[in-house]
Parts: C-alpha cells; structure tokens; sequence
C-alpha cells in the first residue's frame, strides 16, 4: 500500500518536533495498519458495512482494532505524554492548532470520499480509501464513546457500545456522499462529529419513548447496569476488563474464559499471567465493596478523563 495514508497517520504523533520524543517503529505501523485495510477493504466489498464489521469474528484484525483503540481510551497516559494529549484534548475539533486534527482528518476525508472501496478492485488507492474510512469512522465513533460515557444516560436507556459503532457509520457514509463536504472551506470532521451529537440525541430520546412501555424493574435493571459500567471506567484499565468479564452475569453480556480475554484485551491484560489477573480479580472484587478511595482506580488520568473535560487523577 502507497505510504500516504501512513504519513497521514504518523504527522499526529509526538515526534521530535513536539516536547516529547516518542522512538516508533514505523515500519511496523505501516505493516499493521495496512492489514486492517485489508480486512476492512474485504468487509465492502463483501457488502458488509463497517459497524457490522467490527464486530464480525471473520475480521480478526479489524476487530482488535477497534477494541484497542476503545482500551486505550481508558489506559493511563505516562507523565512525560500528558502535554502533548493534553493539547490534543483542549483543541477545538477541526481546528489547525489541533495536532490530531488540522489538514489531517481533511486528507483522510478526501482519499476516502475519492474512491469507493467496495467498487474499485482491491488496488493500492483501494486500501487506501478503505483505511481513510475506517479511520474516519473510528475518529467519530471515539467522539461518541466519550460523549456516552460523561454520563449514565445513553446506557441508562439500554444504549450500548454497537450502538453507537451504528450511529459512527451511518454519519460517516452519509457525509462522504455529501459533495459539499468536499469543498476547499468546509472541515468534514467537525460536521462529522456535529451529526453524530445530534443522531445520538436522537437515538437516546427514541429509546426514552420506548421505555415509557416497559415496567419499572427493566427500566432499574438498565440504570443499575449503567451505574456498574460507569464505575467500573473509573478503574485501572486492567481492573475494568477483568471486573466487566467476572460481573458479566450482572450487565448482561458475554464472558470469557480469561486466556480468551486476555487475546482480545491485549492493550489490557497482555504480559500479565493467568495467577496475576486472578488475583487481580480477587482484590478487585473486594475493593468494590469498599470505600471509593479504595478502589483500583487510575493514578494518571486517561484519554477519556482529559476529553470529558479533565481529571482530578494525579
């Protein structure tokens, strides 16, 4: 695959030009993201949409892909990057001051509305439309994430984490069919991202409507549930895996035998042994059911912390 979109990519990291100097193994990055394109290049053309995708165990890749980028979210930011996310987390979306933002999601609007993947073979400028739009849609579903989570409302009214991957994509394929977006004066992500506040505001008073049918124990059974995953965010990235996994019975999802969710939450749980993230769940558990300033809570804020509108972590 051509290296544009990789340079695209690696202008928003810290390099030797910001204040920290981060050494990064470009070459793998490139091997790395091009086999996502790959997957997500396969998706479309297959006809599957990129919220679907995500979650499809067919796409292995895309699939970690999306579940890291979602750890990470949560994973303790060291001290010596915190000026550097705490830029990119004070900048107005859109804005060219933003090291995340200013031409960059522009070049990835542009080579993913320039070519229709699923159409046009499976090509460089193929792959390279495909990572455009999964780029995009990880850029806006990410915004959702931290929308959702600076509260208990969205999950409070049964809203939950595909939910919002279904509101990214259809925001996303729609503004890539909107020609004016294409103009030398419009920043797409900023509309992006405005489109998604408001379809979620949207999905969020539907389902209000709907509950208004349903009896007072469901309704207590989805803000319980909403109040576990909320405090369960305010743990140590590791912690919250591993505590979502053993109170799964509690929040309704599937667990997994912990080998199993170790490979999914490398970001997580990798290096750790089988012994380590038992007693990991074992202090955990007992934590719970003490005071907050007892839980294994983050010593170092998070990405979520800093784009929810800053941390009192130290």
């Amino acid at each position: 695959m051509d290296s544009s979109i990789t340079s695209i990519v690696v202008r928003a990291l810290p390099s030797s030009g910001n204040s920290v100097n981060v050494d990064a193994d470009l070459g793998e990055l490139r091997h790395e993201l091009e086999q996502v394109a790959m997957e997500a290049l396969d998706a479309r053309m297959r006809g599957i949409d990129l919220a679907s995708a995500v979650s499809d165990p067919r796409f292995g890749l895309l699939s970690g892909f999306h579940r890291d980028l979602r750890d990470a979210l949560l994973l303790e930011i060291p001290g010596d990057l915190q000026p550097w996310v705490r830029s990119v987390a004070e900048s107005n979306p859109g804005a060219p001051t933003s090291p995340l933002d200013g031409t960059l999601h522009a070049d990835l609007f542009a080579h993913a509305q320039g070519a229709d993947p699923s159409q046009a073979g499976d090509g460089p400028a193929q792959l390279q439309a495909a990572l455009a739009e999964l780029l995009l849609f990880e850029s806006v579903r990410l915004h959702l994430l931290v929308a959702a989570w600076s509260s208990t409302e969205f999950e409070a009214l049964g809203g939950d984490e595909q939910d919002l991957d279904a509101i990214a994509w259809t925001e996303v394929e729609a503004m890539l069919l909107e020609p004016a977006l294409a103009e030398s004066d419009v920043r797409p992500m900023p509309v992006m991202l405005a489109a998604g506040n408001i379809a979620l505001a949207r999905d969020a008073a539907d389902r209000a409507e709907a509950l208004r049918l349903v009896g007072e124990d469901q309704r207590e059974t989805l803000r319980m549930r909403a109040r576990l995953r909320a405090a369960l965010r305010e743990l140590r990235l590791p912690e919250s895996v591993l505590l979502e996994n053993a109170l799964s019975g509690l929040l309704g999802e599937e667990r997994f035998e912990l080998p199993e969710l170790q490979a999914r939450h490398p970001v997580a749980l990798d290096g750790l042994s089988r012994q380590a993230m038992d007693q990991r769940v074992s202090r955990g558990r007992r934590a719970l059911g003490l005071p907050l300033d007892e839980w294994p809570s983050r010593r170092k804020p998070a990405l979520f912390d800093l784009l929810r509108g800053g941390s009192e972590t130290e």
